[in-house]
């Protein structure tokens, strides 16, 4: 005789299960009991698919060889030999969840991440992970006859059966394609990849250069993984952040973080060297313009990341279309700035919403705006 359990408040009838199993669900109806988050019916949608996901993910799996390769398969799969047509991928289930900024995305994911028992698993941002790609593509050194792609994957593999994306899109031709070899291969190898992005998969790189280079990648993602969007609805994340006397100004700001007055020097990120207003004590204060107007990538704002613990950013002005580069490095930047959880206080004469309105960066400076909010009430909680 099956033993039945409790409900959690606001758990529906038929979410029984006959043990305790870790679920998404099970993380969801638990933090919306506990008052950890709010009832939100799109995301209550989803739980079952997320559900799912963990499922397949929890089934046992073993390292088998393939094609001069470690990969993942279920102990009764069949092995393919080496002849077996490249179109053959093993059955492999993932979720890629987009929608506005706000909307539980990361967090839904993180649920994912924390019901799957299995210990090869992982949770990276994509402008980090995509650093370490290129640098495993530079160091890796195959075998003899063993695609060099699939080799990379392999390895990857065998740190993550499941592998997590936050903030999913693709800035340049060249991710877009490497990104379209490395996830045909992973899938070969077995993992199972969840991600986040503001960007349904046929609004990547929308605007970019020769994007129908990128049209198979998008194609192969929308195939082999669950594509669910998070509607309209309330960003969680935006609220007003309480008033500061001390945050005026940047230069009041700064002297109350670091008990110092703010002297202008530079900083070297990676081998460029930057102008900053003021730095001291993980503090740096840096105007709009020398941060992202210079030739500043993923690298040296992720060496940024590794000396911070606030930023300061003043001067911010309207940019227009042609101001996409600047606008792009600033989303970058941000994005780290929130992988980080550092926190951040932007000063201009304009409000955020306005100064990036047009041009192909316009999209993705929303999103960013929505998690300055958020890093300046980081700032408020960690030095009130």
């Amino acid at each position: 005789m099956t033993k039945s359990r409790t409900l959690l408040p606001d758990e529906p009838v038929g979410a029984e299960t006959e043990s305790p199993v870790d679920l998404p669900s099970r993380h969801w109806y638990k933090a919306l009991a506990q008052g950890i988050i709010n009832k939100d019916p799109v995301q209550e949608t989803l739980l079952p698919l997320l559900d799912q996901v963990v499922t397949d993910l929890n089934a046992p799996v073993q390292r088998v060889p393939w094609r001069g390769v470690e990969v993942w398969r279920a102990p009764t799969t069949h092995i393919p030999t080496a002849h077996v047509p490249v179109t053959y991928v093993p059955a492999t289930h993932g979720v890629y969840l987009y929608g506005e900024v706000g909307r539980g995305k990361s967090l839904l994911m993180q649920m994912i991440f924390d019901s799957v028992s299995v210990t090869e698993k992982r949770r990276v941002h994509f402008h980090p992970f995509m650093e370490e790609l290129h640098q495993r593509m530079h160091h890796s050194r195959p075998p003899k006859n063993v695609d060099w792609m699939l080799y990379v994957a392999s390895q990857l593999s065998a740190e993550a059966r499941l592998l997590c994306f936050d903030e999913f899109y693709i800035t340049t031709i060249a991710d877009g394609i490497l990104l379209g070899r490395l996830l045909e291969a992973l899938f070969y190898c077995g993992v199972t990849l969840c991600a986040t992005s503001n960007w349904a998969p046929d609004h990547l790189f929308q605007d970019g250069f020769n994007r129908s280079s990128v049209l198979p990648f998008i194609a192969l993602l929308k195939k082999r993984i669950h594509v669910c969007e998070l509607g309209h609805g309330v960003d969680w994340r935006r609220q007003t952040p309480p008033s500061d006397k001390a945050a005026a100004t940047p230069e009041g700001l700064f002297t109350h973080l670091t008990k110092s007055r703010p002297h202008p020097t530079s900083i070297l990120l990676r081998h460029v060297p930057v102008p900053v207003q003021g730095m001291a004590n993980g503090v740096f204060w840096f105007e709009f313009t020398e941060l992202c107007s210079r030739t500043l990538g993923r690298a040296e704002y992720m060496n940024l990341c590794n000396q911070a613990r606030a930023v300061i950013i003043s001067g911010l002005h309207k940019l227009s279309a042609d101001g996409a580069d600047m606008a792009m490095r600033f989303v970058v930047l941000v994005d780290l700035l929130y992988e980080h959880q550092i926190p951040l206080q932007i000063y201009s004469h304009l409000e955020l919403e306005e100064i990036c309105q047009e041009g192909p960066a316009a999209f993705a400076w929303r999103r960013s705006v929505s998690r300055i909010h958020e890093l300046s009430r980081l700032h408020h909680s960690d030095h009130e």
